[in-house]
């Protein structure tokens, strides 16, 4: 029986107005199962009755972008619990932390073994003591390679996995914009994940000597501010590195400079890349064959940075301090098994002239490749030290003092990475062109005397992309470093 749609009455047969309130009946009702939105009924009217529904009421959800930081960063940060929680479980001898059985796996020895992984962010491991006597606090700078590589190894990862899932339901590549903005979402996540690991692995403890009359605060933890910056500024790079491919692309066309950085830094970052894989071997091998693989004990189970120390040997820069700093030209009284460190230094640079010759990279370009060679390895040397800093006041008396604990030569490091860079990049494919007949331009043509193609005439770069490349032909299949050649390069 249809309904009045005004009073809700039943309306028997086909009348010209309901017997109820004297209205026209309207249009037919929906029928049975039909729902209709509440969008077309008229002001005042009353829905009951007619077959229309009202919507629920929105609530507000997190956005797609939070989501998805959210996800990219949950296993790297499942990453330094985990290794918190196996270091605190297992124990280890001379890290700093009690190797007492009775004390393994209890909450103090995890606090300290989560504060050793948070320095995978490049953050200060603080101790600070208060007394009747003054206060002396004392900090501890290294970056654990192995676990650093592994946080941004996932998070990459992640990222790259969820760029592959947004191309998959279509969606357009982000554009600068977006992609700035997902970094600092990602980023302020981390930072906020990183400061809420740094609270939980905060410690402190009183004791008291009886003997001598001392009573005692000692706290332990991570230095926050840093800890929340770097962990920001980790995250959002490695966001903008996977989203803003697509932004970078477009302005390397326009600016042919920029083309030429990106197309260096693709070389550089593939050499670097193997050149960590290989240190991470013999950091192993190192960890297992000699007994202190790293000048300081403490820091033994930092494997990969023993490889990175003993790469940086190989170049020829000089550690250590005092009566015990030497270099490969120098060695001492440290003895002739240092020579095959040069071994992976070698292996570096002829891998790099090897890619900048199989690449068809100008030599501008190559001079580029230098630049970011020698500047990516220098850092990873320097980046191997160990800080140690203590400021302490007693008695009104302010003592200071800084120790590098490995001693690097700042200036024979940076000299001994450029004249590798200058000698893998410059160098060797040099020769490589002279004996296999096959030189290369000083530079890259301009667009007036570049040769038209379907690229145009700002084709100055060509980005690797995970997906297949179309094959044009059986040499382009055979030649692993098409995707690494300038479109213009032939």
């Amino acid at each position: 029986m249809p309904i009045c749609p005004t009073c809700g009455a039943a309306v028997a047969g086909a009348p010209a107005s309901c017997a109820n309130c004297g209205q026209p009946p309207g249009p037919p009702p929906p029928a049975i199962g039909e729902v209709v939105a509440d969008d077309t009924a008229a002001p005042g009217s009353s829905p009951w009755g007619s077959g229309r529904v009202h919507p629920d009421r929105a609530w507000p959800t997190p956005s797609r972008g939070w989501l998805t930081a959210g996800r990219v960063l949950l296993a790297p940060t499942a990453l330094l619990v985990v290794l918190a929680a196996l270091g605190s479980a297992v124990g280890g001898r001379g890290i700093g932390v009690d190797d007492d059985p009775a004390v393994r796996g209890t909450a103090h020895t995890f606090q300290m073994w989560l504060q050793l992984t948070l320095t995978a962010f490049g953050t200060y491991w603080k101790n600070t003591n208060t007394s009747s006597f003054g206060t002396s606090a004392a900090g501890i700078h290294v970056v654990p390679y192995a676990v650093t590589l592994s946080w941004l190894a996932l998070l990459w990862l992640g990222q790259r996995l969820a760029a592959r899932a947004r191309a998959a339901a279509g969606a357009a590549e982000p554009t600068a914009r977006a992609a700035g903005a997902q970094a600092l979402r990602t980023g302020a996540l981390s930072a906020a994940a990183a400061l809420a690991l740094g609270r939980l692995s905060t410690g402190s403890s009183h004791v008291d000597e009886a003997s001598m009359k001392l009573s005692m605060q000692v706290s332990t933890g991570p230095a926050m501010v840093p800890l929340g910056v770097s962990a920001f500024l980790a995250a959002a790079v490695v966001v903008l590195a996977v989203d803003g491919q697509g932004a970078l692309r477009i302005e390397a066309v326009r600016r042919r400079w920029l083309g030429g950085w990106l197309l260096a830094w693709q070389h550089a970052s593939r050499v670097v890349g193997g050149l960590l894989a290989l240190l991470a071997v013999v950091a192993v091998a190192m960890q297992v064959l000699v007994d202190r693989p790293f000048p300081q004990s403490t820091f033994r189970a930092l494997t990969l940075n023993g490889g990175v120390y003993l790469f940086g040997i190989g170049s020829g820069a000089r550690a250590g301090t005092g009566a015990d700093s030497f270099a490969l030209y120098d060695l001492g009284g440290h003895g002739a098994q240092w020579w095959p460190a040069v071994v992976p230094v070698l292996l570096a640079a002829l891998a790099l002239g090897w890619s900048a010759h199989r690449g068809r990279l100008t030599h501008l370009d190559r001079c580029r490749l230098a630049a970011l060679y020698a500047a990516a390895t220098a850092a990873l040397v320097l980046g191997s030290s160990i800080w140690f800093s203590e400021r302490s006041t007693i008695k009104g008396e302010v003592h200071e003092s800084r120790i590098d604990l490995v001693g690097w030569s700042v200036a024979s490091v940076l000299v001994a990475a450029a004249a590798w860079a200058v000698f893998g990049a410059l160098l060797v494919p040099a020769l490589l062109d002279a004996v296999r007949r096959t030189p290369v331009a000083l530079s890259v043509p301009l667009p007036a005397q570049a040769a038209a193609g379907p690229e145009g005439a700002f084709g100055t770069v060509e980005l690797v992309v995970e997906e297949a490349r179309p094959a044009a032909g059986h040499a382009d299949v055979l030649d692993s470093h098409a995707p690494y050649r300038r479109p213009d390069a032939g």
